[in-house]
């Protein structure tokens, strides 16, 4: 019974390999490097969609053979493409609530990890990690699998969980020491080891800097002379990442500086985005505030900033926006939240208690006031976040996972 019903799922996954767009078969990869499979869920782009693309290319050019398994239309796939990378859309990697479409999605990876006999299986969220992981358990694959997990949201300690820890995947990798912390229990209950678990930040994508931004054509955009001071939140408008907060600072920012200009620049959430232009309305505050949506060109909205803020109050673990800021010398204001303070070194930014109104107010106060002398250590110390960098710190995990992979045979 076992044998048919393997021999079903491999004639399902050949048809979806057949149907969907397949893996371009390249030379095999060079001596020394390995063959990898990225897998993800998420549609739109987002810094974990960002941090995916951008290892999957740092290994590319190091000679190393990467396939991206991810929905069709998903901006991963569609950045993936255009960066020569290989991928695979045979799978849409829904809830696993969706059991016939989980099925089909365990097919197609049966068939495509053992046609292209991966070195190592690399997930990244929860319905990619468990169709993997049901794979890999349920047809008897070889491959080790290695999880990033992304945000620093708590870890749930119930049976599923405790079982994929220890069992489902065999190292895992957090994006800030914060994060740490969600996995505590894991820890104190021996259900994961800590010598199986690696601390790597996001990078941010250095070819973005390639060329100089230019402050001035945001500025003279937004109709703010130079000596204006300009204080900005880039990311997606949602609760996690402090819009709210930083509006009912704002009233007492302007009380020290009437002329400040604050931007918004990033997506609208569909719920947070028009309570945040009602809280506007209701403030007055339409004068001072400037809502972008989402842009492009944040490398010279940024650089056109007096001060880079980020109140987040949610699951911010080790985002892009304060990193370009640093490099860019920004001076950056941020809560004390799970990595920020990894990120932020002392010099560039001041800290703060997240939502906490009175104090991200007199933070930005005192910001605006230095703000000739903060943020020039920022440039030096955020070259540590480079996709080289981020790489480096991938394939010493790889490495040991090698190691232990030959332990075992």
């Amino acid at each position: 019974m076992a044998n048919t019903d393997a021999g079903g799922s491999e004639a399902v996954g050949r048809r979806m390999m057949a149907k969907h767009e397949s893996v371009a078969h390249t030379e095999a990869p060079q001596a020394g490097c390995f063959k990898i499979l990225q897998t993800n869920f998420h549609l739109e782009w987002n810094g974990q969609v960002a941090r995916i693309f951008l290892l999957s290319r740092e290994l590319l050019q190091r000679g190393h053979r990467v396939v991206i398994a991810a929905p069709a239309g998903s901006a991963l796939v569609e950045r993936a493409r255009s960066a020569g990378i290989s991928v695979f859309t045979g799978v849409r990697f829904r809830k696993m609530n969706r059991p016939f479409s989980f099925a089909r999605d365990v097919a197609a990876l049966v068939t495509l990890i053992r046609t292209e006999n991966f070195d190592w299986l690399h997930t990244h969220g929860s319905q990619d990690t468990w169709a993997v992981v049901s794979a890999r358990r349920l047809f008897g694959l070889p491959q080790p699998i290695l999880l990033t997990r992304h945000n620093t949201k708590p870890v749930r300690f119930h049976f599923f969980n405790r079982w994929l820890y220890r069992r489902g995947i065999d190292r895992l990798v957090v994006v800030s020491g914060g994060a740490l912390e969600n996995y505590r229990r894991f820890f104190d209950d021996g259900v994961l080891a800590a010598s199986k678990v690696s601390v790597i930040h996001s990078s941010i994508d250095i070819e973005r800097f390639s060329r100089a931004p230019s402050p001035t054509k945001i500025r003279a955009e937004l109709g703010v002379a130079e000596n204006t001071p300009l204080i900005g939140l880039v990311g997606r408008v949602s609760k996690d990442k402090g819009h709210e907060v930083l509006l009912e600072a704002m009233p007492q920012i302007l009380r020290k500086f009437p002329e400040a200009v604050f931007v918004f620049a990033g997506k609208e959430g569909k719920t947070v985005g028009p309570i945040v232009r009602d809280v506007i309305r209701k403030k007055n505050l339409e004068r001072s505030v400037r809502i972008l949506g989402f842009r492009e060109d944040i490398i010279d909205i940024t650089a056109a900033l007096d001060v880079s803020v980020l109140p987040a109050v949610g699951t911010d673990s080790s985002p892009a926006v304060l990193k370009e800021a640093i490099l860019l010398g920004k001076p950056v204001v941020a809560s004390r939240l799970a990595g920020l303070p990894e990120i932020v070194p002392e010099g560039a930014g001041i800290l703060v208690t997240p939502g906490n109104v009175d104090e991200l107010a007199q933070a930005i106060v005192a910001t605006l006031r230095d703000r000739e002398k903060r943020g020039e250590r920022g440039g030096q110390l955020a070259r540590q976040f480079t996709p080289d960098f981020m790489c480096e710190a991938y394939l010493r995990v790889y490495e040991e996972m090698r190691r232990e992979t030959k332990k075992r045979d």
